[in-house]
């Protein structure tokens, strides 16, 4: 079964046919055809017209002489593609049955604009990261002075910049500040005078703290403006960098209960028995400092119409009312939370329950530890305990929905498992160090998730791991970049045989996993892959990702297939590219 044609016009001229088998430079026999491939594949399953073709390739010939060399040219093309791969029309050319980089990033492009007016910031994020992975390099033809080509790059050049921005402004709105300062760096990179860039670049530094870094951004962009444009900053930039230089930024708060629902609903209905009876039961609400016993209560009342909570010894506004009105605003006393040894919490609720009036504080709810919680139904000193509900620590599906509410995205199964280990499962603790997660930058996304970044890595070194992989997508020979593909598509410490399952060609010889053996040594001594024992994985997790982005999905699932043993792949050599 043959796949569709893959081309790569986004660097090097990358065509590798349905069977698995990639296109050697010497099969084109000239560059005019592979310019007209470029052509054509720009606009794939569009009828391309004549006219424009053969004035673009050849502007300084004769109608009938350009003619002639579209024919030849053409020709060449189904030649080596196949004979079904160029349909003629009455005043042009349509290339069919292909998948193309440009025309994938152009797609990407309609899904942010659509994204970002739908306000889905994380799409535009997902979405700009697959489009980042694709664009490996500027287009480039064989005529790559011509006007034509020139006009193909700078319109692609510019849509790229224009979907980062988009991005880092929708990761700023999640709270995504990493991935705003990598995606608002590569913008500036593309155009230094690009205020949007810059001031993305600022407000993503200040996000974290790091202020001093966004006040460079903002003198790096004036500097640029008045070195080489004699411009002075917009008044938006200017006015960003005094309000982000003169008053620290707003962090997000949270308020959201998420998790344990039957202790809610249980807090929730003894709230009610209380609220019915005279004042003279309290309620217990037990677990360990740190597990959103607050938040609980908090959620609990806000299921009880008419309740609002005070502190023990706080006076209400209304007391008489609340003596006089039973069915009115139910008061709610909150005793604690008391967190100390036994002895001295207990000491500590008593004092307090002491001054609540029984006309003020029909509802009483102890907060303290389970230790407490225990000696607490012996103490005279207290009304009797009529409930005693706990706060447990969160289930792992509650503790993933907690972590997606905070970090308005889906977190991976890493980020998840760190945050259990430093909360063990803590609500309080969960939610604090999720925001200082977010405060501190250490938040960012990737193919499996929401992830995070390593204390050391700053924040110069994402988009260093971008242009990382685009010089490997460059230079790496087709052997190695396929190689590099299936190691991606198996995501964990390989051998030379469980790589040589996943690639073309049905050879299971012994000689055939030297073969690739050597050819995961030379990657590995190139800083891609580390060896361990006779396992390779890829040596950061980055570059991984950014080749499982670059797959286009069909491969993925063919190369799946193969590990898997459900297909047969047909044998084939593997060739070279052809840079234009």
């Amino acid at each position: 079964m043959s796949d569709q044609i893959e081309i790569r016009l986004f660097g090097r001229l990358w065509i590798r046919q349905g069977n698995g088998s990639v296109v050697q430079a010497s099969q084109w026999a000239t560059g005019k055809t592979t310019d007209l491939l470029r052509l054509l594949a720009l606009r794939a399953d569009q009828m391309v017209s004549t006219a424009s073709l053969t004035d673009k390739l050849w502007p300084e010939v004769t109608p009938a002489k350009a003619a002639a060399s579209l024919h030849t040219a053409t020709a060449q093309i189904r030649k080596v593609l196949g004979k079904d791969s160029i349909t003629r029309h009455l005043s042009g050319l349509q290339l069919q049955g292909c998948w193309v980089d440009a025309v994938a990033h152009r797609g990407l492009s309609l899904e942010i604009s659509n994204a970002m007016r739908s306000r889905e910031f994380a799409r535009v994020i997902t979405a700009a990261k697959h489009a980042e992975a694709l664009y490996v390099d500027d287009f480039h033809a064989h005529d790559d002075e011509s006007d034509w080509a020139g006009d193909i790059r700078d319109e692609l050049r510019n849509r790229r910049k224009l979907m980062l921005v988009d991005a880092a402004e929708s990761a700023i709105k999640l709270g995504w500040m990493r991935d705003a300062i990598e995606m608002s760096t590569l913008a500036v990179g593309l155009d230094s005078f690009f205020e949007p860039a810059h001031r993305a670049l600022m407000r993503a530094y200040a996000g974290i703290g790091e202020t001093d870094s966004a006040a460079r951004s903002y003198e790096r962009c004036r500097r640029n403006l008045t070195n080489e444009l004699g411009a002075s900053p917009s008044p938006q930039t200017e006015a960003l960098h005094l309000r982000l230089t003169s008053q620290p930024p707003e962090l997000s708060s949270f308020s959201t209960y998420v998790g344990r629902e039957r202790a809610v609903t249980e807090l929730a209905e003894a709230i009610r028995d209380s609220a019915r009876g005279d004042g003279d039961t309290v309620i217990c609400l037990t677990g360990m400092p740190g597990s959103g016993r607050e938040a609980m209560l908090q959620a609990a009342t806000d299921r009880v119409p008419r309740t609002h909570l005070r502190p023990a010894g706080k006076a209400t506004n209304q007391p008489s009312a609340l003596a006089a009105r039973p069915a009115g605003p139910i008061d709610v006393v909150v005793i604690g939370p008391a967190d100390q040894s036994p002895t001295r919490a207990l000491t500590s609720i008593a004092k307090a329950q002491a001054v609540v009036h029984p006309r003020q504080g029909r509802v009483r709810v102890v907060i303290t530890t389970p230790e407490t919680a225990a000696l607490l139904v012996g103490d005279d000193r207290l009304p009797h305990i009529s409930h005693v509900v706990e706060s447990t620590p969160l289930e792992e599906d509650d503790l993933t929905h907690l972590a997606h509410t905070i970090l308005a995205g889906q977190p991976s199964t890493d980020l998840v498992a760190t945050l259990r280990t430093r909360s063990e499962g803590l609500a309080g603790a969960a939610v604090g160090i999720l925001r200082t997660w977010v405060s501190t930058g250490q938040v960012i996304s990737s193919v499996r998730g929401l992830a995070l970044v390593s204390d050391s890595l700053t924040s110069t070194v994402l988009p260093s791991a971008s242009a990382a992989f685009r010089v490997l997508a460059e230079r790496l020979e087709p052997v190695d970049m396929e190689i590099c593909q299936v190691m991606a598509v198996l995501d964990r410490p390989s051998t030379a045989a469980q790589v040589m399952e996943g690639l073309v060609g049905e050879r299971r010889t012994e000689s055939r996993r030297l073969e690739v053996e050597a050819r995961l040594d030379h990657l590995s001594t190139r800083g891609i892959f580390t060896p361990s024992g006779d396992t390779y994985a890829f040596r950061d997790r980055t570059t991984l990702e950014l080749f499982e982005l670059w797959l286009r999905p069909s491969l993925q699932s063919r190369i799946e297939e193969r590990i898997d043993g459900k297909s047969q792949a047909v044998p084939v050599a593997v060739g070279g590219s052809e840079r234009g």
